[in-house]
């Protein structure tokens, strides 16, 4: 997808490891981070405030608001922070309890938020070019079927129920169910969440954090000598 970098995605259901293996990878490779989920929490922090609930009565207000949303990106290292009418949220801000337990329920009612938010993900790819990074890696749900389905490699992580339930309470320290947000998520009728084509499966439930990131960057670092030698 990039003429010069590389642009890796990882989607899957909540808790499979996603995060930690994909602030790794772009650690590794020096590559922009887009947490997708960020700028969606984001959003809904922003709704939120503005007084607007995840109710389908709303949907046409939710679009509204955002038509006149101003949306910034910047990167914090080599992480991509997105702010909406200039209200900056730290990351604790951002897995705040109320956010965490209606993310899933506004992303499932309002196409309006999902449209604005893979929108504006594709317009943060343009700092790439800021300080030279080799790539992006975009994290998510739907990174390489709807956001960025042309990225150069794909990866769709799983894990058992079991090992959702121990990474969200034991490493993640949150209270949120990630059995019910998938039951929510992939119940989503306009950008269904589903393996995107070509996505090399990953069950992380198999290896610790630390052999997921081994694998991926086996695939990641296959992928580049591809690039490379095919030029």
């Amino acid at each position: 997808m990039l003429s010069n970098g590389i642009f890796v995605t990882i989607d899957g259901g909540s808790a499979t490891k996603k995060s930690p293996v994909s602030q790794a990878i772009a650690t590794k490779f020096n590559l922009v981070y887009i947490e997708i989920g960020t700028l969606f929490r984001t959003v809904v922090h922003a709704l939120m405030r503005a007084g607007i609930t995840p109710e389908l009565k709303n949907a046409d207000e939710t679009g509204e608001f955002l038509k006149d949303a101003k949306c910034a990106y910047f990167l914090e290292g080599r992480q991509v922070k997105f702010v909406i009418n200039k209200v900056y949220l730290t990351a604790k801000d951002l897995r705040a309890e109320d956010i965490n337990a209606n993310v899933a329920k506004y992303t499932a009612l309002f196409k309006s938020m999902s449209d604005f938010c893979m929108k504006h993900a594709r317009k943060a790819t343009k700092l790439k070019d800021v300080c030279k990074f080799n790539g992006i890696i975009a994290e998510g749900r739907t990174c390489g079927t709807y956001i960025f389905p042309k990225a150069d490699v794909k990866f769709w992580f799983i894990a058992t129920d079991t090992a959702k339930i121990d990474f969200r309470l034991g490493v993640e320290k949150e209270n949120d169910d990630p059995i019910e947000r998938d039951k929510i998520d992939f119940s989503i009728t306009f950008y269904p969440v589903v393996k995107p084509k070509n996505a090399i499966e990953i069950w992380t439930s198999s290896r610790t954090t630390e052999e997921n990131i081994a694998l991926v960057s086996a695939f990641v670092e296959q992928k580049l000598d591809v690039k490379k030698h095919s030029k």
